[in-house]
């Protein structure tokens, strides 16, 4: 699997004007924040310009990438048309740095996908009859990473992504007034999930680690305490929301939540 990826990761990074990020990035913000599907972090409201955002693609890049893709690089067509020594270590070198960016890539999806395989065993499937709740849900988790409260909900909603993706899980970090949050604090947290920051101002009075659960079905929300949270608590709740929307006929196949949905 690991040689696939290598492979298929071989043909994307030799497309000519790729460039080498140090940290994965989210461009424009959305105007409301919570509707941000890239990976990486998102200042909310930030008025600041952020360094880490400066050095991520623009989309003229990665339109100009796009058209691009699939042809060979251009030090590989010179050395071809005229091979002499000068442009065939010019090729051999752009081939080195391909190799070099695409195995990295590899090596972090690998490592991605291990740490999602090893994190779903302690929470147990739930029966074919529930998994259909799951479908059309958010969970988005409000917490502060110097909590350590914070960071075992964390663990938790990781987990139950990582064992239903159709789960959408969302980060967001409570900031401080008056003092910006650092991006490279989060960054260190080592997760997949999008990550949002947004000023505790902002939260109105949001306690902090909290669980909002949203059913994009329907949209009924569910807000709960998640100090302590375990990944079966929070598939529970999921759940429990989804019951309040079903007709009875069907509600009575789920576990009742104990929390009142809105």
């Amino acid at each position: 699997m690991r040689r696939s990826m290598l492979t298929a990761l071989l043909v994307v990074a030799s497309t000519p004007g790729n460039a080498i990020q140090g940290v994965l990035a989210p461009g424009a913000l959305p105007s409301d924040c919570e509707s941000a599907l890239r990976v990486g972090i998102v200042i909310c409201g930030q008025v600041t310009p952020d360094k880490d955002r400066d050095r991520s693609p623009s989309e003229a890049q990665v339109t100009e990438y796009l058209a691009e893709y699939g042809k060979p690089p251009r030090e590989a067509v010179r050395a071809l048309l005229e091979p002499n020594d000068a442009n065939i270590a010019a090729w051999l070198r752009k081939q080195r740095q391909v190799i070099s960016i695409a195995s990295y890539v590899a090596n972090r999806m690998t490592e991605m996908q291990s740490q999602f395989e090893n994190g779903t065993q302690s929470l147990p499937p739930l029966p074919v009859s529930k998994e259909s709740a799951l479908i059309q849900m958010r969970a988005t988790l409000y917490l502060d990473v110097t909590n350590i409260d914070s960071r075992q909900a964390l663990k938790a909603l990781q987990t139950v992504v990582a064992r239903y993706p159709s789960i959408d899980g969302r980060l967001v970090q409570a900031g401080r007034s008056g003092h910006p949050f650092p991006p490279s604090s989060l960054l260190r947290l080592d997760t997949v999930l999008p990550i949002s920051v947004l000023a505790i101002d902002a939260l109105d009075g949001v306690t902090i680690p909290s669980l909002l659960i949203e059913d994009l079905r329907t949209g009924r929300s569910l807000r709960v305490g998640a100090s302590g949270v375990t990944p079966q608590e929070i598939c529970d709740q999921i759940v429990a929301l989804r019951q309040a929307a079903e007709p009875i006929g069907r509600s009575s196949e789920f576990s009742p939540g104990s929390h009142e949905a809105k």
